[in-house]
C-alpha cells in the first residue's frame, strides 16, 4: 500500500509525459517482478480507449504556444499523453497490489494501520466481491445465450442496447447475495465484542524494507523535479 501511494504521487506530480513516464517504466518493472502480464494483457482495451480519451480530450482543452493544427498545439498534445500516462500508471499500480497482495493481508494491514475494523473488513469484502461480480455477469450472459439471444449481430450500439437489460438480473442477484452474507454476519456476533483476535499476523522484513527505500528515493526524486519546477510544461494553459 506504501508502493501504491508513492507510486500514485510520482504520477501525479509531474506534467511532462517523459518524466511521468519513468513512474510508468517502475510500476512496468513491479508488473514483471509481479509476473502479472496476463492482467495487463486483458486490460488492453481498456487502456486503448483511456489513452485515445486522453490525448483526444486534453489536446483540444489545454492550449500552448507552440500550434501543431487546429485547436493542437505541442504542449497540449504532451499533456494529453502525460494524462494518459498518469492514468494508464495509477491503473497498473493498482493491477499489481491486486494481483500480489491476498485479500486477507490487504485488510490485516489496514487494521494494522488503525483502520476501524469495521472500515477495512467492509474494503475487504467489496474487494472479494469484484471477482463474483463478474462470475454472476456470465452466468446471466450464458443463461440468456441458451435462450436463444444473440450478442454479436448488429453493430456496436445494437450490442450496448442487448447489454443493457443484464444489468436488472445483476444487481438483483448481487443484492440478495449482500443481504444473506449481513444474515450470516449478524448470526456470528459481528463487532459484538470490542476485540478480535487474528490468525494472520504481518511483520515486516529487510526485503519489504528495501522496498519501502527504493519507493521513498524514487519519490524523493520526483518530488524534488516538481520543487524545481523541471517538470512542467512551459506555456502550457490548463
Amino acid at each position: 500500500m506504501a508502493l501504491l501511494a508513492a507510486v500514485f504521487l510520482a504520477a501525479l506530480l509531474p506534467q511532462r509525459p517523459e518524466i511521468v513516464a519513468g513512474a510508468t517504466c517502475a510500476v512496468l518493472v513491479q508488473v514483471a517482478l509481479a509476473r502479472a502480464w496476463c492482467e495487463v494483457y486483458r486490460l488492453r482495451w481498456l487502456l486503448f480507449i483511456l489513452a485515445l480519451f486522453s490525448v483526444t480530450v486534453w489536446s483540444v482543452l489545454a492550449q500552448g504556444p507552440t500550434p501543431l493544427f487546429w485547436r493542437v498545439s505541442r504542449e497540449s498534445l504532451a499533456f494529453g499523453c502525460a494524462t494518459f500516462l498518469k492514468l494508464g500508471t495509477m491503473m497498473l499500480a493498482g493491477l499489481v497490489l491486486m494481483a500480489t497482495a491476498p485479500v486477507e493481508e490487504l485488510f490485516r494491514g489496514l487494521v494494522k494501520l488503525k483502520l476501524p475494523f469495521a472500515a477495512a473488513f467492509a474494503f475487504a469484502l467489496a474487494l472479494r466481491w469484484v471477482p463474483d461480480i463478474f462470475l454472476t455477469a456470465q452466468r446471466v450472459k450464458e443463461a440468456q445465450e441458451a435462450r436463444g439471444l444473440v450478442w454479436e449481430e448488429g453493430g456496436p450500439l445494437t450490442r450496448l442496447k442487448r447489454h443493457l437489460p443484464l444489468l436488472v438480473p445483476i444487481f438483483l442477484l448481487t443484492l440478495r447475495r449482500s443481504q444473506t452474507m449481513a444474515w450470516a454476519l449478524e448470526s456470528r456476533g459481528f463487532q459484538m465484542r470490542p476485540g478480535r483476535t487474528y490468525l494472520l499476523e504481518l511483520r515486516l522484513t529487510s526485503r519489504d524494507w528495501l522496498a519501502l527505500g527504493l519507493a521513498g528515493a524514487i519519490l524523493g526524486f520526483f518530488i524534488s523535479l516538481h520543487l524545481l519546477g523541471l517538470d512542467t510544461i512551459p506555456g502550457l494553459k490548463l
